[in-house]
C-alpha cells in the first residue's frame, strides 16, 4: 500500500512539473521589431482586418499593406542592426474575427511549408496569405491556420503594446 501511494505521489509530481509542449508562439526564428502605431503605415495595424508586412531591403524597411501599397523607410544604423525580422519579414495587424480583445497579432512573412527566406507570402484585403511556390493559403484572421489542405500554421510571434508611448513591439 505504501509503495502504491509513493508511486502515485511521484507520478503526480512528475506530471505537474511537466511543461506544456504546445505553444502558440514560434521560437524557430528570432524576431525583434518595434514601431510607433501613430505613424503611417503602422497606424493601419490597429484597424480590425488590416495587415502590414515589414521586411528589410538594401534601401531600408519595406512595408506593404493589405491593399498592396508599398512604402520604403530609411533606417538608421542602430535600427538596421537591432531589427530582426524572422525568416523573411513579419506581418502585423489586428484580426477581424476570433479576437475579442482586439489585440495586434504578428506572423512571419515566410512560408512555413517552403521554410526559405526567399519564399515570401502575399496577402489580400480579406486576410488570406498565400505562397506562389507551394500553393498554400492561410487565414490571418484565424490564428494563421491553413485555409485548405494539410499545411502547418503560420509562424506566430508575441506582440506587446505600450500605451504610454504608442509603441508596438514584436519580440520572442
Amino acid at each position: 500500500m505504501r509503495r502504491t501511494v509513493f508511486l502515485f505521489l511521484v507520478f503526480l509530481a512528475v506530471t505537474s512539473c511537466e511543461k506544456n509542449s504546445y505553444t502558440t508562439f514560434s521560437t524557430k526564428y528570432r524576431v525583434f521589431f518595434s514601431c510607433n502605431i501613430m505613424d503611417s503605415p503602422f497606424n493601419q495595424t490597429i484597424e480590425p482586418g488590416r495587415f502590414v508586412s515589414v521586411r528589410k531591403t538594401s534601401d531600408g524597411l519595406k512595408t506593404t499593406d493589405s491593399d498592396g501599397h508599398t512604402t520604403t523607410v530609411a533606417m538608421s544604423e542602430v535600427q538596421n542592426g537591432a531589427f530582426i525580422l524572422g525568416l523573411a519579414g513579419i506581418i502585423i495587424g489586428t484580426p477581424l474575427f476570433n479576437n475579442y480583445d482586439f489585440s495586434v497579432w504578428a506572423y512571419d512573412l515566410g512560408c512555413p511549408e517552403c521554410d526559405q527566406s526567399n519564399k515570401r507570402l502575399t496577402f489580400d484585403v480579406n486576410g488570406t496569405a498565400s505562397c506562389s511556390t507551394c500553393g498554400g493559403k492561410w487565414d490571418l484572421n484565424n490564428n494563421g491556420f491553413a485555409v485548405s489542405g494539410k499545411y502547418r500554421p503560420l509562424y506566430r510571434y508575441p506582440v506587446m503594446f505600450n500605451m504610454g508611448t504608442n509603441t508596438l513591439t514584436v519580440k520572442n
